[in-house]
């Protein structure tokens, strides 16, 4: 004999078809997004993985000041590393006159056959003169197709091919960046013959192979610490030197691509857990309402003969269901839509290689199991507890799990407030509910909207902060003929830079630069007289590293064991820089200098009286700007859909749980129509109380929203070298309430409808 109450459940979904619907649609929409990206990460993230022996991969390169003679390069490979060169030269890059602006630069390989080999996406490799392939996410982001022509060096160049180059799946211009750029930066590779023809600065590099390959991490790491002391060592015994050193495990030019993908994956899976949590308690407050109203039959089911567990099983059959198709669908969605966009996702921020889409048991487990086993978990802690009730009470509608306990007292208020304040209390789980639903919401609204805004506020710190508008670095402070550089620019000012590493704190072994100031400067503020123990440091570096005035510090050289300790006399108010501050004769005598010697110079205008074959490097506000305009370029968009899906997901809750708040109290409503309040009395009850609550949950989730995405972004920041501080802003912050508000007026006014459709013989219904 088929179970009878089957049929209920049919006759329960037919009936709330609205509700049932949203919920499915919530569900669907969360595990959809969230399988795909499940899929997109683990299938990119094995061709990445596959990438290191499919494309050999390096172990490591450094650069040097001049090329290695065959004897220094034997020497280097007497510490069980084979060598291969893969010298560069830079340029700028024009593209039909529009990259003029941009200061767009461009870094062009040999093309490279035994390391670190290209992924061929889309076109062919160059075979002759005046060809060349370019990185696939810098040509979508600049317009450029297979086909069209860049200048480099005076040169016109036709792009035959569209890559991802496997040393350089993010585009960092150098290991020491917060952010890649892919917007203003480059990577190329022409034939040998072109290579030889275009004349740029030469950059000797060097990558390695270990011949015995690193058993782990750890071990990679113990190697490239020897390598680096030897290859330095080396360097120094024939006449050379080595500007940087970048082992693999350390390259983010390798590496960060596949580690967002580790970090997305678990973001996801958290946000899957907590919305499915939220939705579970609904439709455990749906049960628990049903249980309310249906308490005459449910005693009179459980006096047959029906047990505890039966009812529960029918009860929680519902929300099983509805989670199980949710599942299956959001699964094939997954799969499909949300893979691509996914995918589309990254493709437009990393210079991926080509994959092919994986199945992924471990998704299909965490998208299908978790959330059936959070609702089953859910819906039975929250409902078991009433159906222990005894036949008798439910058939009395005396559905109380505890002793009556004396009526609270309230405040002697106009009868319309206290009974408001009944309300809240009855119904105060529901609320309580609501308002987690909010700060959920609030959450993601405060990062899709705090995002743009941190990216802006940066923006402005640079313009206001930053020590000059030009920044020269030069090779050396003497010339070919032993001469001191000199400028005729007014504006122009020596200092002295270098850079060393952290040896504990958040991040160690992170990138410190040390700049040094000639007295009486005009862009370094520091009045204070300082000895050669004494420093400023900037108030990123303070701020990041918890350092305050009268702390000690100790850094050290980035390629040897040298430490250096200073104390902090002060903080020096330079946002979004690491920095250590001192005079500049103190850093001649710190670090060994010429009593004269400086590194290059700062400018308000340009230099063009010193050749440029005497400057290593030119920082401007443009290269500065470089991590917003790429963190806009790769969030901005999305940002601004994700608000207004947040805002979706707001209404849709919301209308959830007031619908019902409503039906709990439906036969509450009906009775006050009896007693002749009319519709609009019964909305100030209702829903001016519903809209107190939820402007004080938008308001209150909102700081708390702030403060929660403040810290998971300083957990992010301290995993990355540089810093800057989270920053929402007060018109986003309204932005976020306001939102929120709108999503419940649009409910309301379903609400209003919903209170005046109530009937009066509600209230005669189930009298005892």
């Amino acid at each position: 004999m088929k179970n009878p109450l089957r049929k209920r459940v049919i006759r329960e979904i037919k009936k709330q078809w609205m509700k049932y619907i949203v919920l499915f649609l919530l569900m669907t929409v969360t595990i959809g997004f969230v399988s795909g990206m499940f899929v997109a990460n683990d299938s990119m993230e094995k061709a990445a993985n596959d990438a290191f022996e499919k494309y050999n991969i390096e172990d490591g390169h450094f650069n040097l000041k001049n090329e290695a003679t065959s004897e220094l390069i034997n020497e280097f490979e007497k510490q069980d590393i084979t060598i291969y060169k893969q010298y560069y030269k830079e340029f700028k890059e024009d593209y039909k006159g529009k990259d003029d602006d941009k200061n767009v630069r461009i870094r062009v390989f040999k093309m490279r056959e035994e390391i670190n080999k290209a992924c061929l996406l889309e076109g062919r490799f160059p075979d002759k003169d005046d060809e060349i392939v370019i990185d696939r996410m810098h040509a979508d982001n600049n317009g450029i197709s297979v086909g069209d022509m860049i200048r480099i060096d005076g040169y016109e160049a036709e792009v035959v091919g569209l890559v991802s180059f496997s040393d350089y799946t993010c585009l960092f211009e150098n290991s020491t960046e917060i952010m890649f750029d892919a917007l203003t930066f480059d990577v190329g590779a022409v034939t040998e013959e072109f290579y030889d023809k275009i004349e740029g600065k030469q950059i000797y590099q060097y990558a390695y192979l270990f011949d015995d390959e690193p058993k782990d991490e750890d071990e990679n790491k113990e190697l490239s610490d020897k390598l680096i002391e030897n290859v330095a060592v080396s360097c120094i015994q024939n006449g050379n030197e080595i500007t940087d050193f970048v082992p693999e495990y350390a390259n983010k030019a390798i590496h960060f691509a596949p580690d967002d993908f580790g970090s997305d994956k678990i973001m996801c899976e958290v946000l899957l857990i907590v919305l499915v949590v939220v939705l579970a308690f609904i439709f455990a407050i749906t049960i628990n309402n049903t249980i309310v109203n249906e308490a005459a039959v449910i005693g009179t089911l459980r006096a047959s003969g029906y047990t505890r567990g039966e009812l529960l099983i029918h009860y929680i059959s519902l929300p099983v269901i509805i989670t199980l198709v949710a599942a299956v669908v959001g699964n094939v969605m997954g799969y499909t839509t949300f893979k691509d966009l996914v995918v589309k996702m990254y493709y437009n921020s990393y210079s991926l290689p080509k994959y092919t889409t994986l199945w992924n048991a471990d998704g299909f487990v965490k998208t299908t199991v978790y959330p059936l086993l959070i609702m089953i978990l859910v819906c039975t802690i929250v409902i078991y507890k009433k159906l222990r009730i005894a036949p008798l009470k439910f058939l009395r509608r005396d559905l109380r799990t505890s002793k009556r306990k004396k009526a609270m007292r309230l405040p002697r208020w106009k009868f319309l407030s206290r009974f408001r304040l009944r309300i809240l209390f009855q119904n105060l789980a529901d609320y309580g509910v609501m308002f987690i639903g909010i700060l959920f919401v609030q959450i993601m609204l405060v990062f899709a909207l705090g995002m743009p805004a941190t990216v802006n506020n940066y923006k402005d710190d640079i313009k206001e902060y930053m020590l000059a508008d030009y920044q020269y670095i030069l090779k050396s402070n003497v010339d070919s003929e032993g001469n001191i550089i000199n400028t005729d620019e007014e504006s122009a000012e020596k200092y002295s830079v270098a850079s060393l590493e952290t040896t504990d704190g958040v991040h160690v072994g992170e990138g410190i630069t040390i700049y040094g100031y000639m007295d009486e400067s005009r862009y370094f503020e520091i009045d204070e007289d300082l000895d050669e123990d004494n420093v400023y440091i900037s108030k990123a570096y303070s701020d990041k590293f918890g350092i305050d005035k009268g702390d000690s510090i100790t850094l050290k050289e980035q390629y040897d064991s040298r430490k250096y300790s200073f104390k902090v006399k002060g903080i020096y108010d330079l946002p979004g820089t690491l920095a250590v501050f001192m005079p500049n004769d103190n850093f001649n005598k710190v670090f060994e200098k010429d009593k004269e010697a400086f590194t290059g110079f700062l400018s308000e205008n340009e230099i063009k009286d010193i050749d440029n074959k005497q400057i290593m490097t030119v920082v401007t506000q443009d290269d500065m700007l470089k991590i917003a305009r790429q963190l806009d370029h790769s969030m901005g968009a999305y940002m601004k859909y994700f608000s207004v899906i947040c805002m979706i997901f707001a209404l849709l809750l919301i209308y959830l749980l007031t619908k019902l708040i409503i039906e709990k109290n439906a036969g509450s409503i009906s009775m006050i129509k009896v007693l002749g309040y009319n519709n609009k009395e019964i909305n100030s009850l209702y829903i001016r109380l519903t809209s107190i609550v939820v402007v004080i949950a938008a308001l209150a989730t909102s700081f708390l929203g702030v403060l929660f995405v403040g810290e998971i972004w300083k957990i992010y920041m301290y995993q990355l070298d540089g810093w800057f501080e989270y920053y929402m802003g007060t018109q986003r912050l309204i932005q976020a309430v306001v939102m929120i508000i709108i999503s419940y007026a649009i409910v309301a006014a379903m609400d209003v409808v919903r209170i005046k459709k109530i009937p009066m013989t509600d209230a005669l219904k189930n009298v005892e």
